[in-house]
Order: C-alpha cells, then structure tokens, then sequence
C-alpha cells in the first residue's frame, strides 16, 4: 500500500508546481495587504477601541443607577433575656434581616465630567485621523515594496546582460590569444570584467529576493506575479502645478497635523479637567430601601421598613496636600510640549512636502534626460559594433558602449519608480492620498 502511494503523492506535488501564480498589480497588492496585513489589522483594531472613547465620555454626563441587596443572620454567643415593648420578657436569640435599595446619582456640575466627554469626543476623533493615517501609509508601503521589486528585477535583468556580454567577450579574448592575435592582457580585462559581473549578479539576486520577500511579508502574494510598468510613462506635472500650493494643501489637510492638533486639544482639556479639582461637585441624588427584619423585641412596624430620598449633594474639596497645583503644572507642561510638536509636524510636513513635489518635477526631468540618455548609448553601441567589424574599433571599446548603456537602462529604471513613489508620497503629505490615486498609477501597469 505504501509503495502505491508514493507515484500518488509524486503526481500530487508535480500538479501543485505547475499550478500557475495569480498575476496582480498594484491595486490588488493594496487590496490583498488590507486583508493580510498585520500591521493595519492592529491599526484597524485601534480605531474600533478608539470609538468607545466618546461613549465612554459620554456615559459620565448620564445618570448612574445601581441595585444592591443584603441579609443577615445574627446569632448571638451568649443570648440574654429582655423584655419586649408590653413589658414581657423575650429571649434574644436569632434573628435574620434582608433588604435592597435602588440609588441614583446624575451629576449637575462637575468639570471633570465635564471634561472627560470633550476629550472622548476628541479620543474618538484622533483615533479615526491615526487609522486614516495607517491607511495611506499602507499604500505607500505597499507602492514602494512593489516598485523595489520591479526596479531589483530591472537591475538584476541588466547585470546578467552584462555578464553575458563579458562573458562572449572572454571567449573571444581567449579565442584570439591562441591564435596570437591578441595578448594576454586582453584576456585577464575580460576575465576580470565576468569576474566582477559574476559578483554584481549574486548580489542583485539577493537583493531582489530581499525585496519579494518584503512585498510577500506585506501583501501575502507569491512575487512572480507581480506585474509590470510601461516603458513610457505619461510625465504628468503635479496638480495644482506651484509648490505653495500644495503646502497651503498640506497645512489645511495633512493627517499628521491633523492628528497633532487633536493632541493639542486633548492636553488643553487635560488643563481644565485638573483644574475643575478645585471646584464643587454637585450631584442629584436619589434613592428607595425596602428592609425587613424578625429580630426579637422591636416593635411590628420595626420590622419592614421602606422609604425614599431625594436630595443634592455638594463636594467642595478644601486641601488635597498640593496634588491638584502639581497636576495642573504638569498639565500645561504637557500642553506646551503638544504645541511645540504641533510646530515640529508642521515644519516636517512643509520640508516632505517640497521634498516630494521636487521628486515629481525634476523627477519628470530626469526620466526624460535617461530616456534620451539610454537612445544615445543604444546608438553608440550600434555604432561602435559597426565600428569594430570595419577595424576602427576595439572589443574593449565595443564592450564599454554595451556597459554603459546596461548603466542607463538601470537608471532609467531607477528615476522611471522614484518618480511614481514620489507622486503618492506627495498625495500622501498633502493628505490626499485615496485608493483612486493609487489607481491613477496603476493605470501605467502591463496586463
């Protein structure tokens, strides 16, 4: 039966290697990280707790009722005889007595309750500006994965390129060496030259399984299913075209100002909330007890009793050992350093700002210049060849035109995805940065 099984699970694993990997592009690896990833799951999760903050605030303001029941049973040591209300003598034995109440409490004045629903309020706000954040970041995240992929597999195409032209290039030195046309010398540039390829080709590999390994721990999708950027890219300038612009944007929307105001507010309402602990409290109560007791000698209407009260209570604190002055120094220490680093976000939003807006103009720029730059070196390879096979050019000029053209193509690469992650990384500062710009990108995506 064993040796049956053995061709089964063979044929099995030989369905399962040829299975095919689902393709995707950038928007799917958004849409798959939303679902798989560990980190937004938590951020989610952070935003859910968040929402309770303003019920939480809320239910501070509202009336607090509460229900509570005793008995008791009282068995006297050494029971002692006495005489009920008639003057006859009643022995004092046991006895039991049970009751409940209901008692409510809704505050009238009390700041820190006060306090405590404004700042659930602003809780519940900053938790919804720290998940919106979490959100673009993921995009980002997940851009910037997807592209480090595309650009090691760019790299690592043109390393292999060069090596397979070092290597023809080696052939030929050694072919001409032993015919005695060509020195050694020739042979020990070229072999140095493949050396250096071999070196340049283990290193990018690893780099490119570093980088699908990253979009694969983000995503949860197998890597060679990623898909492909054009060759041309439309060079599109930023909307709207001037770099004041798009800092007035960003003070007025960028979530991480957002979110340090919101802190700001949360540490001035932490100043009135210790400051209200030298005010009164006043609160409406009211309440109903219903208790019943058999102990021996009290009178019948002694034994079940009810009643209900209504009243205001007022709490002045007088002396708290110089605790609440200290809490609320503390509390504007705290309110001045959210101030200062609302400042600070606000200079380092304006400085990613300028930084991405200068990704995506001279960005432009520069895929351009390499695109103009990787026509001529293509040229001059062709040339060069042509060069070589009239005599007036050498194998080593031939393989210096091919190297510098692979060093193009690899650079065009790199300027063609930091101009498409500096495009979301300016939506992102500016905070803007929606599902549909990231499907804006993906539209420059081969399928």
């Amino acid at each position: 039966m064993k040796n049956h099984r053995l061709p089964l699970i063979a044929t099995l694993l030989m369905l399962g290697a040829a299975l095919p990997v689902q393709a995707f592009d950038l928007v799917g690896a958004w849409q798959a990280a939303r679902d798989y990833n560990a980190d937004f799951a938590a951020a989610r999760a952070q935003r859910d707790a968040g929402q309770e903050k303003a019920v939480q605030g809320r239910s501070q303001l509202l009336p607090q009722a509460s229900l509570s029941g005793n008995y008791n049973y009282n068995n006297p040591l050494q029971p002692k005889t006495t005489q009920d209300a008639n003057g006859r003598p009643v022995s004092d034995m046991h006895y039991e007595n049970h009751g409940y109440s209901v008692n409510m409490q809704q505050p009238l004045f009390d700041v820190g309750k006060y306090t405590g629903y404004k700042k659930g309020k602003i809780g519940t706000e900053l938790a919804d500006t720290t998940f919106d954040a979490a959100e673009q970041q993921l995009i980002l995240d997940i851009s910037q994965a997807y592209f480090d992929v595309l650009r090691a597999q760019d790299t690592l195409a043109a390393t292999r390129a060069s090596k397979k032209t070092y290597q023809n290039l080696l052939e030929q030195a050694k072919t001409a060496f032993e015919v005695g046309t060509a020195t050694i010398t020739d042979t020990h540039e070229a072999q140095a030259g493949y050396d250096g390829a071999v070196a340049q080709e283990i290193s990018d590999a690893n780099n490119l399984e570093l980088a699908q390994n990253n979009l694969k721990r983000l995503t949860g999708l197998e890597p060679a299913g990623i898909q492909t950027v054009r060759d041309q890219l439309p060079l599109v300038p930023p909307k709207p075209a001037g770099l004041d612009a798009w800092v007035d944007m960003a003070q007025r929307n960028s979530l991480k100002i957002k979110g340090a105001e919101q802190n700001l507010q949360l540490a001035e309402q932490t100043i009135t909330e210790k400051r209200g602990n030298h005010l009164p409290t006043v609160n409406l109560t009211a309440g109903y007890s219903d208790n019943i007791s058999n102990q021996p000698g009290t009178l019948p209407s002694a034994q079940h009793t009810r009643g209900s009260q209504v009243g205001v209570t007022v709490t002045l604190p007088l002396f708290a050992g110089g605790g609440i002055n200290s809490q609320v120094r503390e509390a504007v220490a705290l309110r001045d350093a959210a101030r200062d680093q609302l400042e600070s976000t606000r200079r380092q939003v304006k400085e990613d700002v300028r930084k991405a807006f200068l990704g995506v103009t001279n960005g432009a720029a520069l895929v351009r210049a390499q695109q103009q730059l990787l026509v001529s070196a293509k040229s001059k390879v062709e040339s060069t060849r042509l060069g070589k096979e009239v005599g007036i050019r050498t194998s080593i000029d031939l393989l210096q035109a091919e190297q510098a053209y692979y060093t193009a193509l690899t650079t065009l690469a790199n300027a063609k995805y930091s101009y498409l992650t500096a495009r979301l990384a300016l939506a992102q500062s500016a905070g803007q940065l929606q599902p549909d710009t990231l499907g804006e990108v993906n539209q420059l995506i081969v399928r």
